[in-house]
């Protein structure tokens, strides 16, 4: 029997599975468009709008914190600044005393004992005339020795002392001591004075110069000779001639604390001058 005819394909067929795709992407489109288009839900602005208070309060703790990193920050900065400074004074003061030599130590031994000496009342010549002959060029200037030397083979009274002198002192300036207003105040001063020495009446105020006595006698107290030698001076006129021993004595130990203070930071300091500046200063006292 003969084969039967086959049938020719549909037209239809070959175009099925391409429209179908063309049919489905432009549904997604039309899909996405509609959603893309609608308006956002209530919920999300207040969503938002937490999230930005969120933020700020973030910041503003963290705010503190920063600001302490930067304040801890600059103080680093400036306790290095400080450290480098500190070991560069280190670094000058061990070039100075590796410079200043044997002789150098010396000189500075026999300063100190000086130093030591002079706190005393008894004279401190062998102890000055040592220190001269240890001292290198330049380091013990003439005016300081000058200085030092007039007063080494004599001595002169320790700070104690002169507080006791001063002490010695203070009742013959307060008697002579200028007394405000006329005869009739100062007389009724001196009667009021006699009826508070027998506890009938309270004593009368002292006066300005009193005051300024017993100012000294507390700058002495305290160890501030320079301070009682200024509140000395200032002093009423008519009472200096009382006070010219004291003070003469109390400036001229000033006087030698500041020479000998002032060789001992020429010698720590390596303050020696050159060889040229040296020749051209007076020789060293003998």
């Amino acid at each position: 029997m003969p084969a039967p005819a086959t049938r020719p394909p549909a037209a239809w067929h070959p175009l099925l599975l391409p429209g179908l795709a063309f049919g489905g992407g432009v549904a997604v489109a039309v899909v996405a468009a509609l959603l893309l288009r609608a308006p956002l839900p209530a919920a999300a602005t207040p969503a938002g709008a937490g999230l930005a208070e969120v933020e700020a309060r973030l910041e503003a703790r963290i705010a503190p914190a920063m600001e302490a990193a930067r304040r801890a920050e600059d103080q680093a900065v400036r306790a290095e600044g400080q450290a480098v400074r500190a070991e560069a004074a280190a670094l000058r003061v061990e070039g100075s005393l590796a410079q200043r030599g044997p002789q150098g130590d010396r000189f500075l031994a026999a300063a100190l004992l000086l130093q030591s000496s002079i706190a005393t009342p008894r004279p401190w010549l062998r102890e000055f005339q040592t220190m001269a002959d240890l001292a290198p060029a330049g380091a013990l200037p003439r005016p300081v020795a000058e200085v030092l030397m007039s007063h080494a083979a004599r001595g002169l009274p320790s700070e104690p002392e002169l507080r006791e002198r001063f002490a010695a002192l203070m009742p013959q300036l307060i008697a002579r001591a200028p007394q405000p207003g006329g005869m009739l105040d100062q007389g009724l001063n001196l009667l009021r004075g006699g009826f508070a020495s027998i506890g009938l009446a309270a004593p009368p105020p002292p006066s300005d110069q009193e005051v300024a006595i017993g100012a000294v006698a507390q700058q002495l107290r305290r160890g501030n000779l320079a301070g009682a030698v200024a509140d000395a001076s200032a002093l009423d006129a008519g009472l200096q001639p009382l006070l010219a021993g004291w003070l003469a004595q109390a400036r001229a130990r000033l006087a030698v604390e500041q020479a000998v203070q002032e060789t001992l930071l020429r010698a720590l300091s390596g303050g020696a001058t050159p060889p040229a500046a040296a020749a051209m200063q007076p020789g060293r006292p003998s």
